[in-house]
């Protein structure tokens, strides 16, 4: 069976959840934690626990961001296959099981998007209920989240990475780096799936939840617009965003028409 590594970014303090993730141990089954640190005096906080066992690789990197700590983790990896998650994810050993005998059975597959439910047992979202190809998936209404994402490690290994002015700890954008990632696999020619393969648990609320609520998601979903779209698409689509929800949810279109727009506008000021 393929090898994984089960890539764990996390921040300071962050690095103490980490033992309580690690499942028992399982042949050819690897975490590698990227732990950032914004203060050397955080080092101290690397749990014994993860020294000590042969199935987990520590690397460190100064500093913020999380699409820089998913970079990170990526190029520190050995295994076939890479499995991106955070430091709040409790693992499910069979899932774990069947993403490996996906990407064995499914050569072709480079890119293959899974589930997560809460902690409740219920999926954290919507995922469709059988196999789908990516681009039918978000017709549907799936939307992405980075932990949701594993990959076939010769596909992507210094041929793409996560936008570091997307995702927490950025001063840009905090959110949609899973988005623009995907986005850019798809137009790099790799082949992306998604299967109904929970792999874990979490009790973290997914970002798209806090559209609404949280100004910087709304200004993300602009610049994410602008580089999959184009500026002249991207205006089209937060449009009939803000509109959707006017429609549907009531909600005063103009607020979040304006910080989208906003979002797109930073975003092509980034990339001039």
């Amino acid at each position: 069976m393929l090898t994984l590594d089960i890539l764990i970014s996390t921040i300071d303090d962050g690095i103490r959840k980490v033992p309580h993730m690690l499942m028992p141990f399982c042949e050819g089954v690897t975490y590698v934690v990227s732990m950032q640190y914004t203060d050397e005096r955080h080092l101290n906080d690397i749990p014994n626990e993860l020294q000590q066992r042969a199935d987990v690789r520590m690397t460190t990197l100064q500093g913020k961001g999380l699409s820089r700590n998913r970079n990170h983790a990526i190029h520190a990896a050995k295994a076939d296959v890479l499995l991106i998650a955070d430091d709040d994810v409790q693992f499910d050993a069979d899932g774990i099981a069947q993403l490996r005998c996906a990407y064995s059975e499914h050569p072709d597959i480079d890119v293959l998007l899974c589930q997560l439910h809460n902690t409740e047992g219920q999926p954290l979202k919507f995922y469709p209920q059988t196999a789908v190809a990516y681009s039918e998936a978000r017709r549907q209404g799936y939307y992405p989240s980075s932990c949701d994402i594993s990959m076939r490690r010769c596909a992507v290994v210094d041929k793409l990475s996560f936008d570091e002015h997307f995702g927490l700890g950025t001063d840009t954008f905090g959110c949609g780096e899973e988005d623009i990632w995907l986005h850019d696999a798809v137009e790099m020619g790799l082949h992306v799936e998604y299967m109904p393969i929970c792999i874990g648990q979490t009790p973290a609320a997914t970002t798209g939840t806090r559209f609404l609520t949280d100004v910087s998601v709304q200004r993300a979903k602009g610049a994410v617009f602008a580089h999959c779209y184009g500026r002249c698409e991207a205006l089209w689509r937060i449009t009939k965003e803000a509109l959707h929800y006017f429609v549907y949810k009531r909600v005063n279109p103009l607020p979040l028409l304006f910080h989208m727009w906003q979002g797109m506008q930073s975003y092509q000021r980034i990339r001039r």
